[in-house]
């Protein structure tokens, strides 16, 4: 059982989880300090200049946050430490591509509320997906550019030894089929 100081920090993390997937931007804004740390699922850093912007422009039916549970809290003073699990989805046509997480959250109480100054997220290596077999000759009718959502970053699906692939920016990701035209990231 949490006391009630980690059940405030707690509180107000899942409040910054509500806000995101209204994709309430002023008040996600309002949680993160402006020199937050973000650590992506790839170990990307982003600041939140970018993550205000990708709350922007993709809408929160394509991606969500449900369930944030197996809390863990550490007070050091007036900083927290917040440890806990969450699934997320992402929407991609009809195909809800299910993902579990372990975030990590470093908050410092100023002024009475708590501003969140270093996040971390890691995708829980749990496979909710198989891939299905299919030809030699599936792949080659995707390839090409494609704007997944609006707004949204360039895909570049490319063949490499046989298998399918995706490029947006630097990031690039082995395709695995899902079945059908549905596929998702290895």
């Amino acid at each position: 059982k949490l006391s009630p100081a980690e059940q405030e920090v707690v509180d107000v993390s899942k409040a910054r989880i509500d806000a995101a997937s209204r994709r309430d931007t002023l008040a996600v804004a309002g949680y993160f300090a402006d020199d937050c740390l973000l650590s992506t699922d790839d170990g990307t850093l982003i600041t939140k200049t970018q993550l205000m912007e990708h709350y922007r422009k993709t809408p929160a039916a394509y991606e969500r946050l449900v369930d944030p549970r197996d809390h863990v809290v550490r007070l050091h003073g007036n900083t927290a430490v917040l440890n806990y699990r969450v699934t997320g989805h992402e929407q991609f046509g009809d195909t809800d591509i299910i993902s579990e997480q372990r975030r990590t959250e470093t908050w410092i109480k100023q002024g009475g509320s708590w501003l969140l100054v270093a996040v971390q997220w890691d995708n829980i290596p749990v496979n909710f997906r198989k891939p299905v077999t299919v030809g030699p000759n599936t792949f080659k009718d995707y390839v090409g550019e494609y704007e997944a959502r609006p707004k949204d970053d360039v895909e570049t699906i490319f063949l490499k030894d046989g298998r399918l692939w995706s490029r947006v920016g630097e990031d690039v990701a082995e395709y695995l089929p899902a079945g059908g035209d549905n596929f998702f990231l290895k």
